[in-house]
């Protein structure tokens, strides 16, 4: 009796399992992570700094001149190119944007923010636009001022694709006064007609 009732358990456990197969989580169900892109603590920027200043002692201390900061600039972008320690290329590109802004210099400011993109997750779009925007603009030569339009054009076209209009808006807008104070009519008139399109498309309840 008892090995009957033994033969009927086991026969309703396996009827269980077949009708109820284990279901294993596919690759598509797996959340996406993204893994060692994450810019570096405040904890690893401390280290990091003591290393920058030994290495680029002569170069920052160079970097009270006009001159000086735009050769700083330049060796610590070239440096971050080819740094492997994650914190200190953060870091490089972070002086580098620094030293930038001081000196007007746009195009030094869209190479820092391409670089740390490659190797980091985040918002490239906003921090671009913060940092363009906190150039003097009335400060700036032609060349400089011209630099600084080019690299906001190309700024504005980034945040329309993304359908960031706000911000699109507002680079269109300073690449107009860096045309101007370049001297450039043709292409403020330009920027102008790009300007006058997105206000078109910008939602009117404000940011998207």
């Amino acid at each position: 009796m008892l090995r009957r009732f033994a033969v009927v358990v086991l026969a309703l456990v396996g009827s269980v399992a077949a009708a109820e197969p284990v279901t294993r989580p596919r690759m598509e169900q797996m959340p996406a992570v993204t893994i060692g892109r994450e810019p570096p603590t405040q904890r690893e920027l401390v280290d990091a700094r003591e290393t920058l200043e030994r290495r680029f002692r002569a170069s920052l201390s160079g970097a009270r001149t006009a001159a000086g900061a735009t050769a700083a600039t330049a060796a610590l972008l070239d440096a971050s190119a080819v740094e492997e320690d994650r914190a200190l290329k953060w870091l490089l590109l972070a002086e580098a944007r620094r030293l930038a802004i001081a000196t007007g210099d746009a195009v030094a400011i869209d190479r820092s923010i391409r670089l740390a993109e490659s190797a980091f997750d985040f918002d490239a779009v906003a921090e671009e636009h913060r940092l363009l925007r906190e150039i003097p603009l009335r400060a700036l030569s032609r060349p400089r001022a011209a630099g600084l339009a080019e690299v906001a054009e190309g700024l504005a076209q980034r945040a329309e694709a993304d359908g960031r209009h706000d911000v699109a808006a507002d680079s269109w807008a300073l690449a107009i006064r860096g045309w101007q104070r370049a001297g450039d009519g043709v292409a403020a008139r330009r920027a102008a007609t790009a300007l006058a399109r997105v206000e078109r498309q910008r939602p009117a309840t404000g940011l998207p």
